[in-house]
């Protein structure tokens, strides 16, 4: 059963997500076109030993294994991954997995090391003018710069597509509410149907051990075959008790399913401290679920079907499963859809990667996403560059 982070780290995550500007796991780029180029790495002596790679990540079905030390990939089936140390962060389009916990049997761990806040206003949006006037070469110093042991680390665990954009959290209180400004598309399970998802009410007091006390989720409804949305086509709500629990939702059927049906699209549930949305896709159900979002309700409604948008180009590859994540989910290496335009831009943070944190003499890296696009202008094709570092003691 996938877990999502625990309902008491959740105001911490919160406020990383705020001061620091957040971003969900959404498969995205834009569509430029298609390209045959391959990877290239370098190491430029002139930069202190920082190795620079671009990987073709492009196949969102196959990720990308790369070993940090040898600075190469490695070839893994993804089930000869599963047992591998061989490798410590794996790529597929803008997800970066660590080989730890819920993403590989190794004991990599991540943190940050130059959060890049200035990318980011007071409320955690990001600053367009910086984020589009910063360049690789400007932004060098950060990784160069000294890195002090960071607080904690983070291993990889399973994440949903919906991250935790669809609710909010009152940390006064403890309550947990609908974020009822953001919207999703959503693919079924069955993968051939599509719907708008709204979460229009959550009410689940955390700390009075109600349980979720009523949730209400509505979805207008793109069913196989057909050509757009239907207004109003489902709705799923419900309550789960303070034991916990969940709740399976077939938005083609528009009726609630047992979730070791195979039918289902969405499950909402809580187990102890663990508190989900997720669909049936990835390491959450066998389905070929997805999810493309948030999005505010205008932009939303401009989408008519789940294939196209209002400009008609192709958002089939926008949707991503639920995966597997840590440091790179909760603290995102990108700004998405400045000015409106669909692409990628890195706010050059500087993550920490420690190969193996049962070994005090493993090596750790700082590391820097400083594109995802290639020559030709497809997306797919992140460029990472690293190098070791001797990280000092916390003040």
């Amino acid at each position: 059963m996938i877990q999502a982070r625990s309902i008491l780290s959740l105001a911490v995550a919160a406020i990383l997500l705020a001061g620091c500007g957040g971003g969900s796991s959404n498969d995205i780029g834009d569509d430029s076109g298609e390209s045959d180029q391959g990877e290239s790495s370098t190491v430029d002596d002139q930069q202190a030993g920082v190795a620079t790679k671009q990987l073709d990540a492009s196949d969102s079905a196959t990720p990308v294994f790369l070993n940090l030390e040898t600075g190469q990939t490695v070839e893994l089936t993804a089930e000869e991954a599963a047992t591998s140390t061989a490798w410590h962060l794996a790529f597929r389009r803008n997800n970066i997995q660590l080989n730890s916990g819920a993403s590989g049997p190794g004991n990599v761990v991540g943190a940050i090391g130059a959060g890049q806040a200035d990318f980011y206003d007071s409320n955690g949006e990001p600053s367009a003018s910086v984020f589009l006037n910063a360049t690789a070469d400007s932004e060098l110093e950060h990784l160069l710069a000294e890195m002090a042991e960071p607080s904690s680390w983070t291993r990889d665990e399973l994440i949903s597509g919906f991250a935790e954009d669809w609710y909010t959290y009152d940390a006064r209180n403890g309550n947990i509410t609908a974020n009822s400004e953001a919207g999703w598309l959503v693919r079924s399970g069955e993968g051939n149907s599509y719907a708008r998802m709204r979460v229009t009410s959550l009410d689940f007091p955390t700390r009075t051990g109600e349980g979720i006390k009523a949730f209400t989720l509505e979805f207008d409804v793109q069913p196989a075959g057909a050509l757009t949305f239907a207004d109003n086509a489902a709705l799923f709500s419900g309550s789960i008790p303070a034991t916990g629990g969940e709740s399976c939702f077939d938005f083609d059927a528009n009726a609630k399913v047992a979730c070791d049906d195979a039918a289902w699209d969405i499950t909402i549930g809580f187990a102890g401290r663990d508190f989900y949305l997720r669909t049936n896709s990835g390491p959450s159900g066998e389905g070929e679920g997805g999810v493309f979002g948030p999005h505010m309700l205008a932009e939303l409604a401009s989408y008519t079907n789940g294939t196209t948008s209002n400009a008609d180009t192709d958002i089939s590859h926008h949707y991503t499963a639920d995966s597997t994540g840590g440091i790179f989910v909760m603290q995102s290496w990108y700004a998405y859809s400045l000015q409106g335009a669909h692409k990628l831009w890195p706010n050059y943070r500087v993550y920490l990667i420690d190969t193996d944190s049962t070994n005090d003499t493993s090596p750790v890296y700082g590391l820097q996403v400083i594109g995802y696009y290639n020559d030709a202008g497809a997306s797919g094709f992140p460029n990472v560059r690293w190098k070791t570092v001797e990280l000092t003691a916390a003040e």
